[in-house]
């Protein structure tokens, strides 16, 4: 008898038929043939399902896929270079199918400054988030897009001894000294 047929077993001491019907689902065992098999039917159903779906179907789906991302990522711990603001930022322009200059044209920033926040150059201020968040169409949120920055902020602000000793210099009186 299978684990499966045990637990089968198990739940009809205390349950009709349909009532497991109802609430369990119970998976079919696969040799290894037939599971291969099984996700190769599988994902020629998926990639025809895509080849079916319009443009304007598959550029939602692609825009969901990087806002989740982006919410998957803001909400994890630490800081990862390949998932810095410019990279999704790039994502976004080649799923949108724009060029950098359309894109800064479209949301009425400078085409150098746009270059400069893809490249890591310069952070972006809330109208920038704003003005994201406009042009997905309002599915990518401006908290995302801000949350995405401040994740590189913290990271700069956790690193950059250079930076804070330079600041240091600015400060004339301190409050505490241990």
């Amino acid at each position: 008898m299978t684990e499966n047929e045990k637990i089968y077993q198990k739940l009809r001491e205390q349950y009709t038929d349909a009532e497991i019907a109802d609430f369990a689902m119970i998976p079919e065992e696969l040799s290894e043939k037939e599971e291969a098999q099984a996700r190769a039917d599988f994902a020629k159903l998926r990639m025809k399902r895509r080849e079916e779906m319009s443009k304007k179907d598959k550029l939602l789906s692609s825009l969901l896929s990087i806002k989740y991302q982006i919410k998957s990522y803001i909400s994890s711990e630490g800081f990862h270079v390949e998932k810095s603001f410019g990279n999704f930022l790039k994502k976004y322009i080649k799923v949108i199918g724009r060029k950098q200059k359309e894109l800064a044209e479209e949301i009425d920033v400078h085409p150098s400054r746009l270059n400069r926040i893809l490249n890591g150059k310069e952070k972006i201020g809330k109208s920038i988030a704003y003005r994201l968040e406009n042009h997905s169409g309002d599915l990518i949120p401006a908290l995302f897009w801000w949350k995405l920055m401040q994740k590189e902020v913290e990271e700069e602000i956790r690193y950059d001894e250079k930076e804070r000793m330079l600041e240091k210099k600015h400060v004339k009186n301190i409050a505490y000294e241990a």
